[in-house]
């Protein structure tokens, strides 16, 4: 992960799109005021949107602070399988491979209920 922090949001409302190539991907309800917008927040290479369903979950992902990358939202219906899914995906590795950092961010997603 290096410069990367893990980000788990509040449970709030996002359209899950799902896409002509079969990709799906998540946009808050509050970034786009209409449906016709979110193909404006595609991930390169996700297809054109052909269906937008309002859900309400726990968004994770990967970003830098002061930078622009990240990695995509995913959401979940709880922070935990927010928290679970950032370890498994990101923080696999044994313990003596990680820095001090990833230590700290692994043991905060682990402790999420």
């Amino acid at each position: 992960m290096g410069f990367m922090e893990p980000q788990i949001t509040k449970r709030v409302k996002w359209y899950e799109i799902e896409t002509d190539n079969g990709s799906t991907y998540y946009v808050e309800a509050d970034c786009a005021m209409k449906v016709e917008e979110l193909a404006d927040y595609a991930p390169e290479g996700c297809g054109k949107p052909v269906q937008a369903t309002l859900i309400v979950g726990h968004g994770a992902r990967l970003s830098a602070p002061g930078y622009m990358d990240c990695t995509d939202w995913t959401v979940f219906e709880t922070a935990k399988g927010a928290a679970s899914f950032l370890l498994e995906t990101y923080y696999d590795s044994p313990d003596d491979e990680m820095t001090e950092d990833e230590r700290e961010e692994s043991a905060w997603l682990a402790s999420i209920d």
